[in-house]
């Protein structure tokens, strides 16, 4: 028998090789296939390269006939593609059970279609400003038989592979659509629901004509309906999602980009889209106190979309220093597990009942009192400068770590910072260099008891510690500095802040 090659169809093709010298072999002529695929070659007077990801299967160890062979190759031909293409990979049982798994989730998926397995849940939005619900995002749930409330990140992707995300969002644009009915009709009030749609869905779906159809099946007015498209989506055909998007917004309905800031839009193409709002992707809210790049991210993102007049929500928003933070910088709206997970259909309409509140701010009737943060891991020196600082009538803050110290950053109006250089998790100086892009208007003072000052030099020749003390520090110094500092501040309206050991 002689190695045999022919073409399956399409692009594919399978090779029949007999190698003594066993399996190992496959691999230097699979280098030899992959290098000949490589060179570039001349098509119609350009020059073209190719690629190519192959799957192999050895007989008998995989299986002693030909149809098994094939099916395992074909099946780690794929997995050579997930790698990144231009790979090859060995058939191995892990595939062939993972190969199984996820025909047996097709099957069950298609099974849950049928049988009206998905539910929804929603996720409250929230008016940073007022403090009251704005709205929600309707999610998809699956509740599969046997095995509870299957988590989306495990069959969104292989709806979308599958091209099942048409028929399922389809399902879930319908559904939003009949609670915002129904809520209205049962006393609840107008409920703004937002749907995430795929970017299948939106081009080859016949999302406009789903659209028109459900709103007047439910009769609801089109600006309680919002459609949440990702910036990837939009960008994979920029042209036509402009068209598409007009006739939606003739249609009244709200349109809004997810996960802003994770994808690769152009400013030119943002300005052409008809949009209504941009949603901040939760991994620059995750450290916006804390990691000066999600700051100013978070920051460009809210004062970019307010003068195209857009709205922004904030998404994954879970503690009060980032809420703080959206709040200062004049965020629109919010969404996260600070205010509430996402909720069943019930839940959500008793929240709604009893006009559920974000909680307000602390009213700081001392926003015009001068407040002076003091960051020390050691709690003894803590209480020992601030009891000797308050008879100057001071408002003092005090935090053991740094992340306490960016936490306070948040909450508070800060003016001057007096920061200790030895500190477990992140050095005096490396926090006072976040602080200097945080909060740059503040005013910033360094205490150390180490020989050691390179670190600190570096950092006051950066510009972020205005003053430096090695220990032990005279106290009417200190004092005079610290006025100083907030003398600054009044001329400048900035913050200082304090921090040490």
């Amino acid at each position: 028998m002689r190695d045999t090659i022919g073409r399956f169809g399409g692009d594919e093709f399978a090779a029949i090789l007999i190698l003594p010298e066993g399996p190992q072999a496959a691999v230097t002529v699979v280098d030899k296939i992959r290098e000949s695929m490589r060179r570039p070659f001349d098509l119609r007077g350009h020059e073209v390269t190719l690629t190519s990801s192959i799957g192999i299967s050895v007989y008998p160890d995989d299986g002693d006939d030909p149809d098994t062979l094939i099916q395992y190759a074909d099946t780690a031909m794929y997995r050579a593609k997930e790698a990144g293409r231009d790979a090859f990979r060995f058939f191995t049982a892990e595939m062939n059970a993972q190969s199984i798994a996820r025909l047996d989730l097709e099957i069950a998926l298609r099974r849950a279609i049928e049988n009206e397995e998905f539910v929804l849940h929603f996720q409250p939005k929230v008016n940073i400003a007022t403090g009251r619900i704005s709205g929600a995002e309707a999610l998809i749930r699956w509740r599969r038989p046997g095995h509870g409330m299957v988590s989306p990140a495990l069959f969104i992707p292989l709806l979308e592979e599958t091209g099942l995300i048409v028929r399922v969002g389809n399902w879930v644009l319908r559904e939003a659509c009949r609670k915002i009915a129904e809520w209205g009709k049962a006393g609840v009030g107008a409920v703004h629901l937002s749907v995430n749609v795929s970017g299948i869905q939106f081009f080859v779906g016949g999302l406009e004509e789903e659209v028109l159809k459900v709103m007047r099946e439910f009769d609801i007015a089109p600006e309680l309906l919002e459609l949440e498209l990702t910036e990837s989506s939009l960008m994979s055909n920029a042209e036509e999602t402009i068209t598409v998007l007009q006739h939606l917004k003739a249609l009244g309905i709200r349109i809004s980009i997810d996960d802003f800031g994770t994808g690769y839009s152009s400013l030119a193409y943002l300005k052409r889209f008809p949009i209504d709002k941009l949603k901040i992707d939760i991994a620059f809210v995750r450290e916006v106190t804390s990691n000066p790049d999600d700051a100013a991210i978070v920051l460009a993102i809210i004062n970019m979309a307010h003068s195209m007049q857009l709205e922004v929500i904030a998404e994954g928003v879970e503690k009060d220093a980032q809420l703080a933070y959206l709040r200062r910088h004049n965020c629109d709206e919010m969404q996260g597990y600070l205010f509430s997970r996402p909720l069943p259909e019930e839940e959500f309409e008793q929240m709604l009942r009893q006009g559920q509140c974000l909680q307000s701010p602390q009213e700081l009737g001392v926003l015009n009192q001068p407040t002076l943060l003091i960051v020390d891991d050691d709690a003894f020196m803590l209480d020992v400068l601030s009891d000797f600082l308050a008879q100057d009538g001071y408002r003092i803050l005090t935090a053991q770590t740094a992340a306490e110290g960016f936490d306070l950053l948040a909450h508070n109006h800060v003016q001057v910072i007096l920061c200790d250089q030895c500190m477990p998790s992140m050095s005096g100086t490396e926090f006072m260099e976040r602080v200097k892009n945080l909060a740059p208007d503040t005013f910033r003072i360094m205490l150390s008891a180490y020989t050691d000052l390179s670190p600190i030099m570096e950092a006051i020749n950066h510009g972020a510690i205005d003053r430096f003390y090695t220990k032990p520090w005279q106290g009417a110094v200190l004092r005079e500095n610290i006025r100083e500092g907030f003398r600054l501040q009044t001329q400048q309206h900035g913050t200082v802040l304090l921090a040490s050991h």
